[in-house]
Formats: structure tokens, sequence, C-alpha cells
């Protein structure tokens, strides 16, 4: 059985990025709902691990320290540079920059409910390529997920 663990956000965060800095993969309990409806709080466990810069596209899930000092997972919607440009998949129009160099690692699956989704499934990006296009009328679905589900 797995040990649980209580840590300071930044201190975690800063230790999960050493950790996936040599080559590991890390296993989190998700808090805050700025992933709904995919990522749900409390429910969730996402796996974290090492990336190549070339991943970092529109479409990929990533925890990063953003320019404000916060850290986040977010679904990257843009790239300009050195900087990526995030959007919860939980929300309307607020976008958070992070510099590229503060990517700490990106979501390869997701534990739902004893299920394994990995973020490289074709069920996955198909969900992901969906989601993304229904920005511009995202409230209505969303609203109605938060109303059956929250």
């Amino acid at each position: 059985m797995a040990k649980k663990m209580v840590i300071e956000k930044a201190v975690m965060m800063e230790e999960i990025r050493g950790m996936v800095s040599e080559g590991m993969s890390v296993t989190i309990t998700v808090k805050g709902n700025s992933m709904n409806p995919f990522i749900v709080d409390g429910r969730d466990q996402i796996t974290l691990g090492p990336f190549e810069e070339s991943e970092l596209r529109r479409g990929c899930v990533a925890l990063v320290r953003d320019v404000r000092g916060e850290y986040l997972v977010h679904r990257i919607i843009g790239r300009e540079g050195d900087t990526v440009i995030l959007l919860g998949d939980g929300n309307l129009r607020a976008t958070e920059k992070a510099l590229v160099s503060e990517v700490i690692a990106v979501v390869r699956s997701i534990e739902r409910k004893g299920r394994s989704i990995s973020t490289e499934s074709f069920v996955w990006r198909a969900y992901s390529w969906a989601w993304m296009a229904l920005k511009p009328v995202r409230k209505w679905p969303l609203g109605l997920w938060r109303r059956l589900f929250l």
C-alpha cells in the first residue's frame, strides 16, 4: 500500500522537479478544479514524467511554475518562442504564461477509479482536441458538468 504524505506545495514541486530531471516519474493526487472535467480534484491522480522540449506543444498537459511563481497543471494552448501559454480545461478565458525552462514535467497518465488513461492514447488525444475546439462555447458544457458533478 502506498504511503500518503502532505507536503508544502513549493517544497513538493521542487522535489518533483529534481526527481523528473533525474528521469523518474512521480504520481500525485490532483488538488483544484482548473482541469475539470478531464482531471478531477481529489479523485484523480496524475503521473508526471520527463519530457523533450519538442513535446511542449498545443494539447500537452504540463506542470509548470508560471511567471507569477505559481505552480499549476494546465494544458498548453500555444507557444511564443521560449514561453508557453496555458489554459486550464475548467477555465474559460484566464490564461497563464511560463518559460519553457519553468516546465517541470508533463502529465503521462491519469489514474481514475482504478483505471489508467495514457495521455498518448487515441481516446485522450481525441477528447483533448474536441475540448480545445469547443473553447468558444465551452461555458455551456462546462456549466452543465459543474451542475451535475460538483
